[in-house]
């Protein structure tokens, strides 16, 4: 009897290890790329996605910087910049989808957001 037992939470303890780590190698895996298009440098840049928060530090005009981020949940991408003078802007856009791979470009004009996929 006892046999049986450990031979049932080994088998529990093998399909609990095994699911928790094929969800890892699995994880569904974005992309974005942020161009400054505008007109003026930019400051400050912060983008959430996937409830995961992202911090830029300063992106020169022509320039653009890219994040990865792992595909947890249903969401948008929320921006939000600040230009060199102080001018700032927020937008929220796009659709990540869970299950998904995405590679998407964010560019930044003077007063707008675009989205290309």
């Amino acid at each position: 009897m006892r046999h049986w037992q450990a031979a049932i939470l080994g088998v529990g303890c093998f399909l609990l290890a095994f699911w928790y780590s094929t969800s890892i190698v699995l994880s569904d895996d974005g992309q974005v790329l942020i161009l400054n298009a505008a007109t003026e440098p930019i400051r400050n840049c912060q983008l959430e996605v996937c409830g995961q928060k992202f911090l830029f530090g300063e992106i020169e005009q022509g320039e653009s910087k890219a994040i990865q981020y792992k595909v947890r949940s249903d969401s948008r991408y929320k921006l939000e910049v600040e230009f060199h003078p102080g001018r700032k802007l927020e937008k929220e856009l796009g659709v990540v989808t869970n299950g998904l791979d995405f590679e998407d470009i964010l560019t930044l004009s003077d007063h707008e957001v675009s989205l290309s996929c």
